[in-house]
């Protein structure tokens, strides 16, 4: 049932797949001066992404056909993290394929290179992963509780906005003078404490993510139509 939920989810969203195929270019277009912030691009747009059947499901009025049909709301939950989690592994996969390209382009137009090495790839992954869990947090039970048109204001809008201002201040302090090299120790540090540091986003995530899952679930389970 669940996965008959995400293809169900995948299909009524057609109309929103051409964006799937933006995302690397959004990616590349925002992050190439700095090829390490390229996965947590990717993962943040495709979190945005995994959105979009809140908004086909207010459009279509859905949430009533869901309802007529012998499906859990546990289920529809459960369908839409699922799809979100496997749109998480494709931004990180981009993101990791774009790091490269990130990397060409910025030493052709800045003159500069950045290589993170296994170790440090790996406590990106873990960072963008844990920018996902929070993003989530503020959007899923949301989204639940009020659908995408009451709920996109608080849900979307605010942590987007958020999260922009975010990166907008990350990219700032890197390109301060005496900061050239910050983002060089950052990853330095992770990667020579891989399992503290990667193993420690991680399990953070894992928790977020499940509050954020139980949170959903408790919501839509009462939420009326």
């Amino acid at each position: 049932m669940i996965t008959k939920m995400i293809v169900t989810d995948w299909r009524a969203m057609k109309v929103y797949q051409i964006r799937l195929l933006m995302l690397p270019l959004l990616a590349i277009a925002i992050g190439w001066f700095s090829p390490w912030a390229m996965i947590p691009i990717c993962v943040f747009a495709s979190h945005n992404f995994s959105l979009n059947p809140f908004a086909v499901e207010d459009k279509g009025a859905l949430n009533n056909l869901y309802l007529t049909f012998p499906i859990k709301r546990q289920d529809i939950v459960n369908g839409r993290y699922i799809f979100s989690l496997i749109m998480l592994v494709c931004g990180i996969v981009m993101g990791v394929i774009l790091m490269p390209l990130a990397n060409a382009l910025s030493k052709i137009l800045l003159k500069s290179a950045w290589y993170a090495g296994f170790n440090g790839t790996i406590a990106i992954i873990a960072a963008s992963f844990l920018l996902y869990t929070i993003f989530n947090l503020f959007t899923f039970p949301i989204l639940f509780k009020f659908g995408y048109t009451k709920g996109k204001v608080w849900g979307i809008y605010l942590p987007a906005i958020f999260f922009g201002l975010l990166f907008a201040v990350y990219f700032t302090v890197i390109s301060l003078p005496g900061n050239e090299l910050l983002q060089l120790k950052l990853i330095s540090y992770a990667s020579e404490n891989i399992i503290m540091v990667s193993g420690g986003l991680t399990l953070i995530s894992i928790v977020l993510l499940l509050v954020s899952y139980l949170l959903s679930l408790r919501l839509y389970s009462k939420r009326d139509f």
